[in-house]
Parts: structure tokens; sequence; C-alpha cells
């Protein structure tokens, strides 16, 4: 018999074995020299030594004439009756800011911002708009006089806030414009732009802003600030004497603003003056007239005394 040949079972071959792992040092190199990485570090390297290079070279742009501009044609709103026509020069002057600037200065919104937000006649917020050809735009709300406060030494205008404004920026023809304050014996706590310092201005100022459109039909003359009774005056608490021309005390009561339960409201006390004008014709008199009762206008002549109610 023949013998059959066995075929060969082939031999599995082995596997290749695994290379070893990079250590610590071959993984950091090999991230470091990656070609894009390399790329922008070229660039990175190149760009902060040729920077000062290549400024040195470049033109000063902002010495051009359309990027340059006189702090005097900085643009602001229009300027109302009562603020100055050297606004803009104050404001230059006191925030010392130079006669030109260039428009491509970093921070000149911000430096002219400031500039405007400190003087007195300057609301904020204030914003600055900067733009090429040179323009500054700057925004804001100029503060307006509502009444005089009257004490020994003068006149001094307030906002309706109490913020005392520049008395100086006022001629003697000008103070019989706004209503009186009076009742005052003390000047004001601060300096200029800022809070009188006492709660009776605000109040008073506040008065004064809601009878103004009657001011001078009804010929009043001033809003009486109750006397000072202790240190800390509650604005709540603060009651209000309107005087006339023809001597008679209007009796006003509370400030506005106020949220007492018992008081009259603002307009219910104009609709009150109103209707004694429309029997009694004017406030001559002279009479003392309270306005603030619940239901009633008592009316008390001055000389005698004697009262009578009005509904």
């Amino acid at each position: 018999m023949t013998e059959k040949k066995k075929k060969a079972t082939p031999r599995k071959k082995a596997a290749p074995a695994a290379p070893p792992a990079p250590s610590l040092k071959d993984r950091i190199l090999g991230t470091i020299f990656r070609p894009r990485l390399l790329l922008w570090g070229a660039l990175v390297g190149a760009t902060i030594v040729l920077t000062p290079i290549v400024s040195r070279k470049l033109p000063d742009l902002s010495a051009r004439d359309e990027y340059r501009l006189r702090t005097r044609d900085i643009e602001v709103p229009a300027l109302p009756r009562w603020v100055p026509i050297s606004f803009v020069d104050q404001v230059i002057e006191s925030a010392q800011l130079p006669d030109e600037v260039s428009v491509l200065k970093p921070d000149l919104a911000t430096q002219i911002a400031a500039a405007f937000e400190q003087h007195p006649w300057v609301k904020k917020p204030v914003t600055v708009r900067v733009s090429v050809p040179a323009r500054v735009e700057v925004s804001f709300d100029y503060r307006e006089p509502v009444a005089m406060v009257s004490i020994s030494d003068g006149h001094y205008p307030v906002d309706a806030e109490g913020i005392l404004l520049p008395p100086g920026d006022f001629p003697p023809s000008d103070i019989d414009l706004y209503p009186k304050i009076t009742g005052m014996t003390t000047p004001p706590f601060a300096g200029v732009g800022s809070e009188w310092g006492d709660e009776r201005i605000t109040a008073a100022a506040r008065l004064a802003v809601v009878l103004f459109p009657y001011w001078s039909e009804w010929k009043l003359t001033s809003v009486e600030v109750p006397p000072r009774a202790t240190a800390e005056v509650v604005y709540e608490e603060l009651r209000f004497v309107v005087n006339t021309e023809g001597g008679s005390r209007i009796i006003w009561g509370r400030a506005p603003g106020n949220d007492h339960p018992l008081e009259v409201t603002d307009e219910q006390k104009i609709g009150r003056l109103k209707s004694f004008l429309s029997k009694a014709k004017s406030f001559d008199g002279p009479w003392e007239i309270n306005i603030n009762h619940l239901r009633v206008i008592t009316v008390n002549p001055l000389d005698d005394r004697k009262t009578s109610g009005l509904r």
C-alpha cells in the first residue's frame, strides 16, 4: 500500500511585539515639533519681533487732520436758556482737557464722559460717541432750575432733586423767574452740583415743580419750609406753607411724594385751589387757606381768624 502523504499544517506566525511606549520626553518633543504648531510659533515670534519695527515705519495717523479734533468742537445737546454759552469751555477748563485730541486714542470716550459728568449742569448718565472723520458727540440731560432758595446772603438755585446749581450763572434779572423757597437759615452743606444736605430743600423743590404751572397766574411768591425741630428731618412729616402776593397763606401740608394715608393728593389740592379761585377770584385777603383737610377747605381771615368752610 502506498502511504498517503499528510498535508503539512502551516505554522501560525508569532504576533509582532508591540513597540515600546514612548517616554514622557518623546511625547513632549512630538507635541512641540508638530508642523502646524511650529508654523504658529514662527508666526507669533515674527509678529513680536517685527511689530515694533513696522510700527516705527508706519505713519502716525493720529497726527493727521481727519483724526484730530479741537475739544471746543465737541458736540453737546442744545444749550437751554439757563445754561451759559461758556458751558463747553467750563468743562474743558475744569477737567484740564487738551486743546486738541485724537479720536484714535483708545480711552478718549471714557475721558470725555468723565469730564462732562463732573460739571454741575450735567445730569448722569453721559454717553460719548467717537467717529471718523474726527467727531465727538456727547449725550446727556441738563439739570433744570426749579426754585431759588433765599437766605441772608443771597439766592441759591436748585433743581427738582435739591441739587445746588451754579449761582454765578444767573444774572439778577433771572432770580424772579423762579419760585422762592424761604425759611432757611443755613447755607448749603455741600458744594455746587451736590444735594443741599437738608430734606426740607428737596421737599420744597418738589412742591415748586407741582406749583410752577400756576405760579405767575395765581401770584404765588414763595414756598415756606418748616423750622427744623430736630437734628433728623423726616420727609413724610414735613408740612409746607405757600405764600401769595396778597399776603394770604396756603396751608399745603405734606410735600409731594409722601405716602401718608391721611394726606390729600397733590391733584386734589390743586383742584381745591382752582375751586377757591372760581369763587374768590384771587388769593387777596389776606387769608389762611387750609386745603389739607380731608373733606373741606377752611378759610381764616388773618386779621380776626374767623373761620369758614368751603366744600
